[in-house]
């Protein structure tokens, strides 16, 4: 993906779906997180492979840097605050507990280097294994290389971005009946 903006519509669905068990501002925030990497490649080492310069974009580090985000703001009051806060804005519990926290931290940085894997030839998924190994297995399935797969992903993400809408609007209608219920 060019930036993380295409990763909304899948973890805002996802973390919205599992609201109760993670911190969806966690989840969303882990999305960006892993982005960050390709933005510092972009300043101290301009060019080819750009999802490697840390390798937040693996299973491995990204879990751990998801980890970290997710512990970091649960230990950081104000942090904690305002993911409970954000929540409570669009009218949903926040559920901020340390253990939904880091797993949404891994969850929502996995979610975002799975799909890069199914994007973009160079993220390593199984580092320290050296290949795109989703982007094989990919290819072997459908017979299509990722250049012939981007378009579908896009659109994926898209519809979760429709999806993410009618299911927040859904919760929504539903707490409003349960209010009005004597």
């Amino acid at each position: 993906m060019p930036f993380t903006p295409y990763h909304f519509g899948p973890s805002g669905f996802i973390g919205l779906l599992f609201r109760r068990r993670l911190d969806v501002p966690v989840f969303v925030a882990a999305n960006v997180l892993i982005d960050i990497e390709v933005l510092a490649d972009q300043y101290f080492q301009p060019g080819w492979p750009v999802h490697q310069l840390w390798h937040f974009h693996t299973l491995l580090v990204g879990g751990l840097a998801g980890a970290i985000l997710g512990l970091l703001v649960y230990r950081l009051r104000p942090l904690r605050f305002l993911s409970e806060k954000s929540m409570s804005l669009i009218g949903l519990p926040g559920c901020a507990s340390w253990h939904s926290m880091v797993l949404a931290g891994v969850l929502g940085a996995w979610l975002h280097v799975f799909i890069d894997s199914l994007y973009h030839y160079d993220v390593q998924l199984f580092w320290p294994y050296p290949f795109n190994a989703v982007g094989q297995w990919i290819g072997h399935l459908t017979k299509l290389n990722l250049d012939q797969l981007q378009p579908y992903v896009r659109l994926c993400c898209v519809v979760f971005y429709v999806l993410l809408f009618a299911l927040y609007a859904a919760i929504l209608i539903g707490r409003l009946k349960n209010k009005r219920k004597p």
